[in-house]
């Protein structure tokens, strides 16, 4: 009887350490959208996602909603500081700071980083 007691007793131990380990994992999803304004004009509906995953982010971007920018105006994101032209929706993976501008093609000019 002291043994299956026992035995009950480190199944239900072993399953709230278990459970404990779970809940303090590193990965946490997070989600950030807003309205990036063009530097020539018009708007675009931007989110970005990620999960850190104990020593960098992956993610994902789409837009969400219908753009107003005019034709001329492309995406740029920076990855850990290196900055590429970027299509309205991709992913990500082992990125430590991720960030999103717009830019025109036309003038030259682009916006702040977000």
């Amino acid at each position: 009887m002291l043994l299956t007691t026992v035995r009950k007793v480190g199944v239900v131990l072993a399953a709230v350490a278990g459970a404990a380990v779970l809940s303090a994992s590193p990965a946490s999803a997070a989600q950030q959208c807003g309205n990036l304004g063009g530097p020539e004009g018009g708007t675009l509906p931007l989110c970005k996602s990620w999960v850190w995953d104990g020593n960098d982010h992956d993610g994902r971007w789409w837009t969400d909603g219908p753009s107003s920018l005019p034709s001329q105006t492309y995406l740029q994101r920076s990855e850990d500081g290196s900055v590429k032209n970027s299509s309205f929706s991709g992913s990500y993976q082992d990125v430590t700071k991720i960030a999103f501008r717009l830019c025109d093609s036309l003038s030259g000019r682009c916006t702040s980083w977000w």
